[in-house]
């Protein structure tokens, strides 16, 4: 439909305070969606006008009530839109669209929304026809999270439906779109206005005046949605339902866990059932309690698993990758900045196109150059790492600085270590902490951590621990690894927080089950030593032995020492100097100095006073007194000819 089909929308090019209207993005019975450019920003959104049909027409350029009579509906409506937009800027969930402003112009008011690309639902569903069970819970559940925090705020949306949420194209997650509340109060306000419903989604209670309202009300909508997604169509309309249950007839709507359904799971299948009951009291009277159910589908042994894993196991996709990237180049070739940029994305990432860091940076740049920030970013990042473009740490500073100033948290935390570094600019820290700090104060937890490390070593500012405790626990508590292990070590050491080996412990396990070498060998330390956690020779080789096989140089030189006492692991020489060698070819002193020991010994290795000279000069260069020593005591045996052969082998192993 074009914009000259809608008779009551605004034109393209006007100007509604600071923004142009570019097209019509929808029109419905409360009023009409725009898309919209910010003169200033340049940026796109989404603005929604207040002109409620059935009691308003366009009057000009502005909106008033189609009679005397209609006044006081349409006044009450307009304030109840207005409070309906002060609400939802109140929420920031990923799945929730985010309202930016509100203002009134034209005698009427305007909610301004983020602008998101993506295709609606119901289109999807047009296409694809019906979605196996991950794919709907990669819609339904990011959604249902979206409503349980708006119904934590008092707050419902009353318009579920597959036409009110979109999935993004550029990663494929749901936002929920137009909430129907003030439309909803209205028509029970208004005599001229038809309380909301949608056939097939909406519950009984919807049809109503004064029906009784609730979570039950949006979670009868989520289950007609899922419903439809798995049958191909909705449910039975509520009206139709509860006549033929007044009339004494069965209803009509059958039940999905009694069809079944191939390739559900009975468990789903049954909650979306509870749902779709008519009765408001015998359905879910909270989201929780709906998502409890829905949410842990349960395994043949009688566990259950995350949603998340389930999907990742499905390898789900709702959309093609060609397909996206095709409309992605459509859009982009029209300058449309957020398609070049995920273009780029697109490209770098070899998603739906061949993976080229060439065109990647081309379309970083167009994005750029139109001020898209997140395009700025990635433009930086490519010139700073010489991807598809030259090497050129001057350039990435510039568009790290231009996005940073945007208030990007990723381009101000690289900004930041550009400045640590002194890379494509003077190194100074305190630049590198400002820039972190601000990223920091986003949630970033990445800066978070630098910031953390910066308080902890006193670079920027004054040393102080107990600062770097705190910021290093707002990133440990968001998953952020490195995070977490730095606040172990706190904990260990008693810096910043009191010494607490059982809360070191825990940091160091949450890092070290998602793979980070450092805390993997904290956690080894612990179990050896019994702090914090039982003594457990078996679990420190366990833990080093992870550390250890990513290369990390002090778990490879324990889990040597492991071997040679034979600690929690059969004792094994030969085993301990070939993780001695890999931890002593990093210059770890102490493997070292083991690793000459064995040679000197002839112990797992062949006895061979040359090379264990040269591995007791390499420690000893370090400050090793005990390798000093090692050393020598075995100078005495050795002629001057090996010793000089052991200095030209030191020099070989540094080199």
């Amino acid at each position: 439909m074009t914009d000259q089909d809608h008779k009551q929308a605004l034109p393209p090019g006007f100007r509604l305070g600071s923004y142009r209207v570019v097209r019509v993005l929808g029109v419905g019975g409360f009023g009409v969606t725009y898309l919209c450019e910010h003169a200033g920003l340049d940026v796109q959104v989404a603005v929604k006008e207040y002109l409620p049909n059935e009691i308003a027409v366009r009057d000009g350029a502005a909106v008033a009530p189609k009679s005397p009579t209609d006044r006081e509906g349409f006044e009450w409506g307009l304030s109840r839109f207005l409070d309906e937009a002060r609400t939802l800027a109140r929420f920031e969930h990923p799945n929730v669209v985010r309202v930016r402003d509100c203002f009134e112009a034209n005698s009427t008011a305007y909610i301004v929304m983020d602008y998101e690309d993506g295709e609606p639902l119901d289109r999807l569903l047009q296409r694809l026809g019906t979605l196996t069970e991950a794919q709907l819970k990669r819609v339904v559940l990011p959604v249902a999270e979206g409503l349980r925090e708006i119904h934590a705020a008092g707050f419902l949306h009353r318009d579920v439906k597959p036409s009110n949420i979109f999935v993004r194209r550029s990663d494929e997650s749901p936002v929920l779109l137009d909430f129907g509340s003030a439309r909803q109060a209205l028509g029970q306000k208004s005599r001229s206005m038809t309380a909301i419903a949608t056939a097939g989604y909406s519950p009984p209670e919807q049809y109503e005046r004064q029906g009784a309202h609730g979570a039950w009300t949006d979670i009868y909508a989520l289950c007609a949605l899922c419903h439809r997604a798995i049958m191909g169509e909705p449910p039975v309309e509520a009206p139709r339902r509860t006549g033929e249950v007044a009339r004494r007839r069965a209803d009509p709507q059958e039940r999905l866990a009694t069809a079944g359904v191939a390739g559900y799971s009975s468990d789903f299948l049954e909650t979306v059932d509870w749902g779709l009951r008519l009765i408001e009291t015998e359905r879910p009277e909270s989201l929780p309690e709906w998502l409890a159910r829905i949410s842990e589908p349960t395994l043949p042994d009688g566990r259950t698993r995350s949603p998340q894993a389930d999907m990742d196991a499905q390898q789900v996709r709702l959309l093609d990758a060609s397909e996206v990237a095709a409309w992605l180049r459509e859009a982009a070739e029209q300058g449309l900045a957020e398609a070049q940029g995920n273009l780029g994305y697109a490209y770098a990432h070899g998603e739906g196109v061949p993976k080229d860091a060439g065109q990647a940076a081309r379309w970083y740049r167009k994005a750029a150059e139109q001020g898209l920030a997140a395009a700025q970013n990635n433009l930086g990042y490519a010139y700073a790492h010489g991807e598809g473009v030259p090497k050129d740490a001057g350039q990435a500073v510039l568009w790290y600085s231009k996005a940073a100033a945007q208030g990007d948290p990723v381009a101000q935390y690289s900004l930041g270590w550009a400045y640590a570094d002194g890379e494509g600019v003077p190194k100074d820290l305190s630049e590198a902490v400002l820039w972190f700090r601000k990223a920091a104060e986003q949630g970033f937890a990445g800066a978070q951590t630098s910031l953390g490390l910066a308080y902890a070593n006193g670079e920027g500012f004054p040393k102080d621990a107990a600062q770097a405790a705190q910021w290093y626990r707002k990133a440990a508590e968001q998953g952020f690894a490195a995070a977490q292990n730095n606040l172990g070590v706190l904990y260990a050491d008693d810096e910043g927080v009191p010494k607490d080996a059982g809360q070191a412990a825990r940091w160091y396990r949450k890092a070290a089950e998602q793979g980070l070498a450092a805390a993997q060998n904290n956690l080894g330390v612990l179990y050896a030593d019994g702090e914090g956690v039982p003594k457990d020779a078996g679990q420190a080789a366990r833990w080093y032995r992870k550390a250890a096989e990513q290369g990390y140089p002090a778990a490879q030189t324990r889990l040597g020492c492991a071997y040679a006492d034979g600690e929690g692991i059969p004792k094994d020489v030969a085993q301990a100097a070939q993780w001695y060698r890999k931890a002593a070819e990093q210059g770890d002193w102490l493997a070292q100095n083991n690793l000459g020991v064995l040679y000197a010994d002839g112990d797992g290795v062949p006895r061979d006073a040359v090379r264990a000279y040269a591995w007791y000069n390499l420690a000893s260069a370090q400050g090793s007194a005990q390798a000093a020593q090692n050393r020598a005591i075995l100078q005495r045996s050795m002629t001057a000819f090996q010793i000089a052969e052991a200095q030209v082998l030191s020099r070989k192993i540094v080199n």
